[in-house]
């Protein structure tokens, strides 16, 4: 006999609903602080127990709820956020479903005392599983108290399931600052075990409160403050100098709500890549994008956004963070040490460090510094040498000639500078690799391709940007084609990008290629001409031997 359907009661689909908003202590303070900060409260104050299992109060000073209202705010899908469906799509405020207080109070027992300016008392109301137990009038201070008791005690599965009291108060933690950084105009205090943790001043100082959490000072940080387009991007990196072993220290905001999202950490960490390598920095960003761009209703918890021109979003943060990078820090050099009883051959690098390319205490990147540079010589038909009179620079001459390319393949204002090479394929790749280059031709076409899909569903190159520099190669249109295919997978970087670096990287002379003393000069002078000097995968073009440590090996 088949089951019946039938309509799930009250406090089941309450049940259901709590499991997918409230899963641990730090979803209910997240909920109940982005109530204040939409309260417009000034100063708030989390206060927890035993990682929030056992006790968790959050007090602010912002607008309280109407008594009138009061009841109903812990009500399922009640919300003062949203009044029209066309609201959903232009959200501006943190919260908007309506669904915290009803998820929170169905799974706990909880007070919550609240006062309006307009009155001269506050309203107590107690719920206790969904069940309204007790409300009246008691005086209090103006703005809202939610305290918390008994989390998950009517659903023993999920209370089991939460990790040791002070693993959930690090969570609990890491989110306060990170809500922190973000609204640094609010005072916040964090109290743990009648302990205080977290305090900020509200003083609107980001970089206090950076200071503050991480035991650092100013010089350790870079601002960032650009604007382009509809985009902004606000705050402060630190210097590749300050970096850890995991995550924990990147905090990101889309329209000063924090996010989890892979994509935009990647972008960034892929930014740093010139400079650190498998470790992360201190990152305080903000990224102001138009509301009706971004839908922040694909998650119970709002952790997750979904941003309607992603590749350009991301080809935003990626490019503003790798220009300001390379202004602010200096480029790669190499410190060596000989043994004096080891013979020239078995010389050896010992260390490798970013910070003292130049002696000078003014700060200047590497291409600054290229047109001093005299040539000297190819050494292994791999590598240009170079000197100017602080040192000798080693150029890799494929690494270099991959920048130039990149740059200029990737400028559709020179793409009519390219040399037409009159080419006639017709190139198949099969069905899944041919749709994603056809989905993308028009992006081929800006940047100086001729190309389209013919009647039978496959690929017609008659033109392929094409700069007969320093012995650029002919490209594999077939090799070249199902890499960019294969590579389209990847969300963390442009389609532009992405097409420019596989044509650069498969044009560019090789290691192993002999070059003429005029095309070596010619390559040096060019890579002075971009923007930073490393390839688009983020290898050193070049390196730099200090003349004051050649020097001190001789014993000079």
């Amino acid at each position: 006999m088949l089951p019946k359907i039938k309509k799930l009661s009250k406090n089941i689909s309450l049940l259901i609903s709590a499991g997918e908003v409230i899963d641990k202590p730090v979803s209910i303070i997240k909920e109940l602080v982005e109530n204040s900060i939409d309260a417009s409260a000034k100063k708030i104050i989390i206060e927890i127990k035993n990682g929030g299992k056992e006790y968790i109060s959050v007090t602010d000073d912002g607008d309280g709820i109407n008594p009138t209202e009061i009841e109903l705010a812990f009500e399922t899908h009640s919300t003062s956020k949203l009044t029209t469906k066309d609201d959903i799509y232009k959200v501006s405020s943190l919260g908007f479903r309506g669904e915290a207080l009803s998820s929170i109070s169905s799974i706990s027992k909880i007070k919550c005392i609240s006062r309006i300016k307009e009155k001269d008392f506050a309203t107590s109301l107690e719920i206790k599983f969904g069940n309204i137990i007790n409300k009246t009038n008691v005086g209090a201070n103006y703005g809202t108290k939610i305290i918390i008791n008994e989390i998950f005690y009517n659903i023993p599965a999920r209370l089991k399931y939460l990790k040791k009291g002070k693993s959930e108060a690090g969570k609990i933690t890491q989110f306060i600052q990170s809500i922190s950084l973000g609204y640094p105009e609010i005072s916040f205090k964090l109290i743990i075990d009648d302990s205080t943790r977290v305090i900020t001043d509200g003083d609107n100082s980001q970089i206090t409160n950076l200071i503050k959490f991480y035991k650092l000072n100013s010089l350790d940080f870079i601002k960032i403050d650009v604007k382009e387009n509809n985009y902004q991007l606000f705050g402060y990196i630190s210097k590749p100098d300050n970096n850890f072993g995991h995550r924990s220290r990147m905090h990101i905001s889309v329209n000063n709500r924090v996010i989890k999202n892979t994509k935009i950490f990647y972008t960034i960490e892929n930014a740093y890549k010139n400079f650190i390598s498998k470790k992360f920095p201190i990152i305080c960003l903000n990224i102001k994008i138009p509301f009706n761009e971004v839908d922040v209703n694909v998650h119970p918890q709002k952790h997750e956004i979904k941003l309607e021109k992603e590749n350009e979003i991301l080809s935003f943060i990626y490019n503003n963070l790798t220009k300001i990078l390379n202004l602010e820090i200096p480029s790669n050099t190499i410190n060596f040490e000989l043994n004096q009883n080891r013979v020239i051959a078995n010389y050896e690098n010992k260390s490798y460090n970013q910070d003292k390319l130049f002696d000078s205490n003014e700060p200047i990147s590497l291409k600054s510094a290229i047109p001093l540079l005299r040539y000297v010589g190819q050494i292994k038909n791999s590598f240009i040498l170079c000197e100017d009179p602080d040192g000798l620079y080693i150029v890799d001459q494929h690494a270099a000639h991959e920048r130039i390319l990149f740059e200029k393949y990737s400028n559709e204002n020179q793409s009519n500078d390219f040399q037409i090479l009159n080419i006639n394929r017709y190139i198949d790749l099969g069905a899944s690799k041919n749709f994603k280059i056809i989905n993308e031709l028009e992006k081929f076409k800006e940047m100086g391709w001729d190309i389209d899909e013919s009647a039978t569903g496959e690929i017609i190159v008659r033109n392929v940007p094409h700069i007969g520099l320093y012995k650029t190669k002919a490209t594999d249109l077939d090799k070249i084609l199902s890499i960019i295919s294969n590579d389209l997978n990847n969300d963390t970087d442009t389609p532009k990008n992405i097409i420019s670096k596989r044509l650069a990287c498969h044009s560019a002379v090789r290691a192993g290629d002999k070059l003429k003393d005029s095309e070596s000069i010619n390559l040096i002078n060019d890579l002075e001409k971009t923007e930073i000097p490393w390839d688009p995968h983020g290898r050193p073009a070049v390196i730099k031997l200090d003349y004051q440590n050649i020097s001190s090996q001789f014993g000079r």
